[in-house]
């Protein structure tokens, strides 16, 4: 086999499919509209104190005048808030709109709780106030018992752990469960896209006759092998973008939005296990459904009859997200473990298993084991496949032909 028309196969596989409208759009277009999400919430979930205090972003200072003597004295106050001694100038000031308002606590505040805010906008910015306001009279009455940074750290949003539980065990999930789910999505997505590209490519070469004149200058495997690398390449960058998409979301961007900033957080800083598996799973996966699809691909006359044939293999592939019920109450239960030992479902089922779980070493050896005899035989059956395939014109084999061609390729 000649590497260097090989290579020529696969840089040309790469640059004629990297601009694809679609693929830029899976790519490029998917990140940067999860981005855009995310600063949407951000900016429609800014208006309590601990948020602001997380992300460190300045929405405008609140003055506050302390004539009960609820505040501890000489300590920073939790953001936006700042203490003055001087009521008639923090009035001009809040005029002059260097600070949003003004709070007044009065001296008898412990029996009236009542407090005076001074503010030069509609009762929409006084609302926003007295939101923070609240936080600011939580943080007075734990002064007395805590330190100013213990109080601060105090009004915290909580960092929930999910922890499932059926008769048979407790399962602690929370962002674990996230980044398993998201990573299986991830390369589950970039896997087939990739093999789809690959099934594309062999099908309408074939259709318009190309193929015909390629194998003229190189051998089916030169062929093959260049497709499969090139592809592969498609995969590869489609990962490292969607991997340091959710980097750039988890450091910068969901700081401050509740619902993402955890979960984030835990996808940024991913279980061993977890780390392991994506490092294997990716290449084998890869090639254990390229290479069946590429077989299959060639069998076909066109592009409709190709995806025929490939339909069964897709279909089985995605049956994991189907019992999402037994890999999240029952992840030890022998249905997910033969999810997870068929290497045509391996790929999706053990992210699944691994987001709610961490499971023995052996039994994850088994996974990856099972894996990549899968590969092997998928590497056995597609180069058999599309070695006789490509030559096919006319007709589309039946099973009993196709099991002819694996036994006999000649």
């Amino acid at each position: 086999m000649n590497w260097q028309k090989v290579f020529r196969v696969a840089v040309y596989e790469f640059r004629t499919n990297v601009v694809r409208g679609g693929y830029l759009f899976a790519t490029f277009g998917i990140p940067l509209l999860g981005l855009l999400v995310v600063m949407v919430l951000h900016a429609l979930t800014s208006p309590s104190i601990t948020k602001v205090e997380t992300t460190k972003v300045s929405i405008g200072r609140i003055a506050v005048y302390d004539r009960s003597g609820i505040l501890p004295r000489g300590a920073p106050l939790p953001r936006p808030f700042v203490a003055v001694s001087d009521f008639e100038k923090a009035k001009e000031e809040t005029v002059k709109g260097k600070f949003r308002a003004l709070v007044l606590t009065p001296e008898d505040y412990t029996k009236r709780r009542e407090v005076t805010v001074y503010a030069t906008k509609g009762i929409a910015d006084l609302d926003s106030v007295v939101e923070r306001l609240g936080y600011l009279l939580l943080y007075a009455r734990l002064s007395p018992h805590y330190s100013a940074a213990e109080a601060q750290r105090l009004l915290q949003p909580l960092r929930m752990n999910l922890v499932l539980i059926t008769k048979e065990s407790e399962v602690s999930s929370g962002g674990r469960m996230f980044t398993g789910y998201v990573l299986s999505m991830i390369f589950f997505t970039a896997i087939f896209i990739s093999a789809g590209y690959l099934l594309q490519s062999v099908a309408a070469e074939k259709e318009s006759h190309l193929i015909e004149i390629l194998l003229s200058s190189l051998n089916s495997m030169e062929l093959l092998w260049g497709k499969v690398i090139g592809l592969a390449g498609l995969g590869l960058l489609q990962v490292v973008v969607w991997l340091a998409s959710v980097w750039y979301l988890g450091k910068h961007v969901s700081i401050g939005v509740q619902d993402f900033e955890i979960p984030l957080k835990q996808l940024m800083h991913p279980d061993l296990q977890i780390i392991i598996a994506a490092l294997v799973i990716m290449p084998l996966g890869y090639i254990t459904y390229g290479l069946l699809l590429a077989g299959f691909g060639a069998l076909g006359d066109n592009f409709r009859e190709s995806q025929q044939f490939s339909a069964v293999v897709s279909f089985i592939a995605i049956t994991p997200f189907m019992f999402n019920y037994f890999f999240f109450m029952h992840p030890d239960s022998w249905v997910v473990r033969a999810f997870c030992y068929f290497p045509l479902t391996a790929p999706v089922a053990v992210f699944l298993r691994l987001s709610v779980e961490s499971v023995p070493w052996w039994d994850l050896g088994i996974s990856l084991v099972a894996l990549a005899l899968g590969a092997a035989i998928s590497l056995w059956i597609g180069v058999r496949l599309f070695r006789v395939g490509v030559l096919l014109s006319g007709k589309r084999p039946s099973v009993k032909e196709i099991w002819k061609i694996l036994k006999n390729p000649a």
